[in-house]
Order: C-alpha cells, then structure tokens, then sequence
C-alpha cells in the first residue's frame, strides 16, 4: 500500500510544547494530525489486517529541496520529521506501529513539489 501525503510536514520540534518532561502537542500539530488522516481516508487505501497479524516494512520518502543554491545539503533531520507522519499515518489506519519490523527513510531531492510518499508492506 501506497500513501500520499500531498504537503510539507514540520519538524517534531515545532509541533509540541514542553513543559518539563511533559510533551504537549501544539494545535498546529492537532490540524496536521486531522489533515494526514483525511488525505488517508481520501485515497481509499486497501485495509491491511485488522489485528496487526504481520510484520510490516515501512518505507518513507520525504520530497522537498534539501540543496542550498550553492549546492550544498541543508541542514534537515529527516528522522525528526518522519516520526510524526508515521505515526499520524498508522493512526488514521488504525494499524499498531510496533508491527514495524523493516523501517527505511529517504531524501529526495525535488525542487517543485513537496510532499511524502508512505510504502507499507508486509513482510512475508
């Protein structure tokens, strides 16, 4: 299964408040969380397994300019910004992520479009 999420996604770090070492997640990240389940609900994505029976690969890709105009890379996490989307997206899906067993993230370089493509496989 194959899911488009067709904007940016934000950095962990701009999408909660921290009060000591409580996490509270900003209203921001409460319209972005509604925003990627309804891009999920949108594509009709297949259903998986109700219980979580197999082990799961995800692969992640996130889409966006990582290059400076002097062609340098940029100085972007994309580990930081790959937890949120994951977990928004098994959300909406109502899968467990602890099924993840294979986990792959890629940069890929686009100039015009930013967005992230979720791959969801189970592992035979």
């Amino acid at each position: 299964m194959q899911i488009i999420i067709p904007f940016k996604t934000p950095t962990i770090n701009h999408l909660y408040w921290h009060r000591g070492n409580i996490k509270i997640m900003k209203t921001e990240a409460k319209k972005l969380k509604q925003d990627i389940k309804e891009e999920v609900d949108k594509q009709k994505i297949p259903f998986l397994h109700a219980d979580g029976g197999g082990l799961l690969n995800v692969i992640v890709e996130i889409h966006e300019n990582w290059l400076c105009k002097n062609g340098e890379v940029k100085r972007k996490d994309i580990s930081n910004r790959e937890k949120f989307l994951t977990d928004s997206v098994f959300e909406a899906l109502n899968i467990d992520d602890k099924f993840i067993f294979e986990h792959t993230m890629k940069k890929i370089q686009s100039e015009n479009e930013e967005k992230a493509v979720i791959t969801i496989e189970e592992l035979r």
